[in-house]
């Protein structure tokens, strides 16, 4: 049974005399539809290397099946011949039901899969890179709303874009931790931390108040968290962090950059979603991998590992890159 919102805020009930239009149930979900779709980073691009002759954009509802595909095949660890056709599909399956599941969080910039895809036809003109600077640069970002109002019509992806092919992916998201959180450093001199990290919680969208700042505010109460001071920029929560993971790119564009960009593009939503730094994880064994992200700045902050994962052979690092 439907009830108004006055009902369900404790106010005094309101009947309805009138019967609604024809359809005007559908037509407000439309709007909202279109309204959320419009708000959505969804398919925005992220950088934009036409001389390469890839973009990087945020993921699309249409491309989940191909980035978990990707993630399956690049993750998947055989274990028995006879076996590993009925694991290999048993997996893909995990994998694109976990990615469905933190995909709800892309709007709220929990996570993004930030993926790599050919350029467009288009020219890459200067309009186009300049508003681009302009997003990520040292100017800073303008926000309406959930997303930066100066995003051209250029950045936007088209309905074509939705489902292009993907050459790589890589995860953002936001982490709590206490073993990563006390090994983070502090920025600054001495680490003083950063004068711009003592403006009020804003949650990274560079409007203060609302929701989630009450919820920030309860959460930090509930667990008597101590401000970090200085620690974060943009006054995100002192008791998280942005974390990249599940980078992996299509066998048929390795070695030509496709990594680094995916990298770049992380590094560059991190600091519009608020935070100073950089972490992630990767196996000791794996040498490229170590390679490309000391290459990038990143640092080895702490190399211990549980007994267990010792024994099978999964040490890994802890990297860290301050932005």
């Amino acid at each position: 049974q439907r009830m108004s919102a006055r009902v369900l805020t404790g106010g005094r009930p309101r009947v309805q005399t009138r019967a609604p239009a024809p359809h005007a149930g559908r037509q407000k979900a439309v709007r909202c539809t279109a309204a959320l779709v419009r708000g959505s980073p969804a398919g925005q691009r992220v950088l934009r290397f036409p001389a390469k002759g890839w973009d990087v954009t945020y993921g699309t509802q249409a491309q989940l099946v191909d980035i978990s595909e990707t993630q399956a095949k690049a993750f998947f660890e055989p274990v028995m011949p006879i076996l590993d056709p009925l694991l290999l599909q048993y997996f893909r399956g995990d994998v694109s039901v976990t990615l469905g599941r933190k995909y709800e969080y892309l709007d709220s910039r929990r996570f993004a899969p930030l993926v790599a895809v050919a350029s467009g036809a288009e020219e890459d003109d200067e309009e186009g890179a300049r508003a681009n600077r302009d997003r990520f640069g040292a100017t800073g970002l303008s926000f309406s709303g959930r997303w930066p109002a100066n995003a051209s019509a250029d950045d936007r992806a088209s309905p074509t874009d939705a489902a292009r092919p993907i050459m790589g992916v890589v995860e953002l998201s936001i982490q709590r931790d206490e073993d990563v959180l006390a090994r983070l450093p502090t920025p600054g001199e001495r680490g003083a931390g950063l004068e711009s990290a003592t403006t009020p919680w804003a949650d990274g969208l560079g409007t203060a108040g609302g929701d989630m700042e009450r919820w920030a505010r309860r959460r930090s109460e509930a667990r008597n968290l101590r401000p970090r001071v200085g620690r974060w920029r943009g006054g995100a929560p002192a008791d998280e962090y942005a974390y990249v993971s599940c980078m992996c790119v299509k066998d048929d564009y390795r070695r030509r950059g496709v990594a680094d960009t995916l990298m770049e593009a992380a590094e560059k939503v991190t600091r519009q979603w608020g935070y100073d730094c950089a972490c992630l994880h990767v196996f000791q064994k794996n040498d490229a991998a170590i390679k490309l992200y000391a290459r990038r700045g990143y640092v080895v902050v702490d190399d211990t590992c549980a007994p267990v994962d010792a024994l099978l052979g999964k040490q890994r690092y802890l990297m860290v890159k301050t932005l």
